[in-house]
């Protein structure tokens, strides 16, 4: 049992996101949990995301990088618990409260939350998605070098002298966690509760955003390159004993890797392409 409610911090990163944001507010007002605040960094949306996070009574800034939003979303943050959320997931009702649980009663100082996708209109590229995190989910690859899964919910003095992955904006969370294990945090996998994840429904939306992550690549390689050359790589858990469950999805994930690591590659050489003319600019 509890003797105290401390305050959870939940860390929203948003761009452009509000049709899904107003659905994962929604499902923070709505937690069993009631000591939250909300802390968002956006990304200088061009649609109505800023406004919808202040119906919320969320405290908004600005940031140019995902990485740089995360870490400026934890300084302005007040609680003993900072809970990082996405700006397209929902949160199962009791999920705040069960992870104070863990940490306040289990002493863990960092947890590792399942999810769970979200269908909107039940294409093949949703049901590949949602397969990946059933697999993910089944294996519980929560290696930080090979595996998938990221701690999102922290004790706030955790990350104080963490060494922050600024100016990226890919493989961010996936660099903190290798910094949380080197400071020998607690961590936990929670899974009787999950985040609710809105999977992407077309290819074109999945390519835009992996060309838009791939733009940061360089500089994340640069910050923890043995990190981020093993998860550029196939995930583990799509050659698992779990997999074979449904051996005929194993091509769409194979297709999925593809067209990620594609889209990701002609942003890195992008931005490689971007800082040459920009160098030479007479």
């Amino acid at each position: 049992t509890m003797k105290t409610s401390p305050l959870v911090s939940i860390n929203i990163r948003t761009y452009n996101s509000g049709e899904t944001l107003r659905a994962t507010l929604e499902s923070i007002k709505k937690q069993s949990y009631k000591n939250i605040e909300i802390v968002v960094s956006d990304g200088h949306s061009t649609d109505d995301s800023v406004v919808v996070a202040r119906e919320f009574n969320a405290r908004v800034d600005f940031a140019d990088k995902l990485g740089d939003a995360r870490h400026q979303n934890y300084k302005r943050s007040l609680g003993k618990y900072v809970f990082s959320v996405d700006s397209d997931q929902i949160l199962d009702r009791k999920l705040a409260e069960v992870c104070v649980h863990e940490c306040e009663v289990n002493k863990y100082s960092a947890l590792i939350i399942a999810e769970k996708s979200v269908l909107k209109s039940g294409t093949l590229l949703e049901k590949l998605l949602q397969y990946e995190r059933w697999l993910i989910h089944q294996t519980k690859s929560v290696d930080p070098v090979f595996g998938t899964a990221c701690p999102r919910f922290f004790e706030k003095s955790l990350l104080a002298d963490v060494k922050w992955p600024e100016g990226i904006s890919i493989f961010d969370d996936t660099i903190l966690y290798s910094e949380l294990l080197k400071k020998g945090a607690r961590i936990a996998y929670i899974s009787d509760q999950f985040i609710r994840h809105s999977e992407v429904t077309t290819w074109s939306v999945l390519m835009k955003k992996f060309y838009r992550y791939g733009k940061g690549y360089f500089r994340a390689l640069k910050r923890d390159p043995s990190t981020i050359v093993a998860h550029s790589l196939p995930r583990t858990s799509y050659f698992s004993k779990a997999a074979l469950a449904k051996p005929h999805y194993f091509l769409g994930l194979i297709l999925i890797y593809f067209v990620k690591a594609s889209a990701a590659s002609l942003g890195a050489l992008s931005s490689v392409l971007s800082s040459i003319f920009s160098k030479n600019k007479i």
